[in-house]
């Protein structure tokens, strides 16, 4: 499986459509989603990751930030998405913080469908 991380004029010469992909509607909760790809954050040490929800087909965005490790990871997950595999199904977890902003809190290997 692929693992590249591409940068936003790579993704779409490459014929990928960020665009579908919401990041303001993002269901809360635990449940398996396809990682379609990934794009460099543009202003921001991170990579946006664009997820399928696996149940209802919903594309997602969600945003993981390099932390001091230098790694791409969220929460205690051990998978750095600088280097995991894409066309994949995770176990996800989202959750809102006080502010009810969309917080990415960790990811799992999910179900194979």
């Amino acid at each position: 499986m692929a693992s590249r991380v591409f940068a936003w004029k790579d993704a779409l010469a490459n014929g990928l459509s960020p665009g579908l992909y919401s990041y303001s509607d993002v269901p809360l909760g635990e449940y398996d989603a396809i990682l379609d790809f990934k794009i460099w954050a543009k202003k921001l040490m991170a990579i946006n990751c664009y997820f399928t929800q696996v149940v209802t087909g919903k594309k997602i965005l969600l945003t993981v930030f390099c932390n001091e490790g230098g790694l791409y990871k969220v929460g205690g997950s051990a998978i750095n998405f600088a280097t995991c595999d894409i066309e994949r199904v995770y176990k996800i977890n989202v959750m809102a913080n006080q502010k009810k902003r969309i917080v990415f809190a960790s990811c799992g290997v999910g179900r194979v469908t």
